[in-house]
């Protein structure tokens, strides 16, 4: 587990930026107890609402429709696109016990009210906010599928 992992955050509006979880910390305007949520889990987090509406005002964000959709993937590609109405009360995880994550580090998200907790995901080092209401919504997760040329090729 290294201090320095980055976590990119990108909007096509914005910017396309590596964060420290201290940088995202840092940006956050209102930190909460997880258990504020999430009654079951201990630790530090930060809304992710909040953050992205921080992190766009530190842009001079103009005043520009919210993302439809936030998508996150995590270290072994696990990902998901949630419907930014979905997202109302998610946080990210930064922190339990005074310490950085053990497990889901660098930061995980919680989504308390989402339709699935596969959308609680761990290890998360990209974050695209994203503006296409032909995303859909409903909430999709998994694996990312990488298929090499040589799979694609049709074999006789």
């Amino acid at each position: 587990m290294s201090l320095e992992t980055h976590i990119q955050v990108s909007d096509i509006h914005i910017a396309t930026e590596e964060f420290t979880v201290a940088q995202m910390v840092e940006l956050a305007e209102h930190k909460l107890s997880l258990e504020a949520r999430v009654p079951e889990v201990q630790g530090k987090a930060f809304d992710l609402k909040d953050w992205y509406r921080s992190w766009k005002t530190s842009h001079a964000g103009k005043p520009l429709d919210e993302p439809t959709h936030v998508k996150v993937e995590a270290v072994d590609e696990f990902q998901a696109l949630i419907p930014w109405s979905e997202a109302e009360k998610a946080l990210f995880l930064y922190e339990q016990d005074g310490q950085p994550l053990k497990k889901g580090y660098p930061i995980r998200l919680y989504v308390p009210d989402g339709s699935s907790e596969c959308l609680n995901v761990k290890s998360i080092v990209n974050i695209w906010f994203l503006h296409d209401p032909s995303l859909g919504e409903e909430s999709t997760f998994g694996f990312k599928n990488r298929v090499t040329l040589d799979e694609l090729k049709y074999k006789k």
